[in-house]
């Protein structure tokens, strides 16, 4: 039984596939969890202050982002309100009450290729609005809210109606052409398991940058082989794509969570064959 008052977390951006995610796994015994989304626009500064004010929660939690490159590059006031601004007030609203502030980040923080990059690497972002929209966010976090746990993901995945994993599935089963990239690599990473790390962070009280990519580097189209050979469906719909001013390899370093020991990320092909059967896609 729990005993004592319940602290309170507010999700921002609850809709999302992490905010969801992470709702899930909360405890909603230990927690009162809050949640909104489109109804309560981050970047208006004084909805913000006004919501913390009537809600005092003790953690919040920033779901909310604009993650299309290309709707990035055709809106960049937009990406820079939401990725940026929205960032800002969240963390500063934050600390008015004495709340902390998970916020989520990405792999497009760091702009070279090749080689593992960790928490302690310089982060010169890629030159794309997306990118630089994102540093500019976990900046104003550091800077406004002593109180934060920064989480940079990498190829976050998840079988929700609408999203990649979603639409190469249902390729396969259509035989409708799938175009996949051969020369991007990173760590494809289920939502499941970041939802994990990021309730791990929040329930050891830690704070400052980390790290969340699975373990191991593989290609779009590799890893869409992968899938496709577990879901036990055929990889003829697959149409390899390669762009070389496109190309990248992403490694991410989980060095604060080794160090503390908070939480262990699995290798990609482990977290996919457990996220595909927790999802019934499994071929047993």
């Amino acid at each position: 039984m729990h005993m004592g008052p319940r602290k309170v977390i507010w999700i921002a951006g609850a809709s999302g596939r992490v905010g969801q995610a992470v709702e899930r796994l909360l405890d909603h015994g230990d927690y009162v969890i809050i949640t909104t989304d489109t109804e309560l626009d981050v970047t208006d500064h004084e909805a913000v202050l006004q919501y913390v004010a009537v809600n005092r929660p003790n953690i919040v939690i920033n779901c909310a982002a604009m993650t299309d490159e290309a709707a990035c590059e055709a809106h960049p006031v937009e990406a820079y309100r939401v990725n940026a601004m929205g960032a800002r007030n969240l963390a500063a609203a934050a600390w008015s009450v004495g709340a902390s502030i998970v916020q989520l980040t990405c792999d497009d923080v760091f702009a070279d290729q090749g080689g593992e990059r960790n928490e302690f690497d310089a982060t010169p972002p890629r030159e794309s609005v997306c990118a630089k929209s994102k540093i500019a966010g976990e900046n104003f976090v550091r800077e406004l809210n002593p109180k934060h746990v920064i989480v940079r993901s990498d190829w976050i995945y998840g079988a929700e109606p609408g999203y990649w994993l979603d639409s190469l599935l249902m390729a396969a089963r259509t035989g409708a052409p799938f175009a996949v990239t051969t020369d991007q690599l990173a760590s494809p990473t289920s939502v499941t398991t970041l939802a994990a790390c990021i309730v791990a962070l929040i329930e050891s009280e830690e704070y400052g940058l980390f790290h969340a990519a699975d373990g191991g580097v593989t290609s779009r189209y590799d890893f869409a082989r992968e899938v496709l050979r577990l879901a036990g469906l055929s990889e003829s719909c697959l149409v390899p794509e390669s762009d070389p001013a496109a190309a990248r390899t992403v490694r991410l370093a989980n060095l604060m969570l080794t160090m503390t020991g908070i939480f262990t990320m699995p290798a990609w092909q482990d977290d996919l064959r457990t996220y595909l059967a927790a999802q019934d896609l499994l071929v047993r």
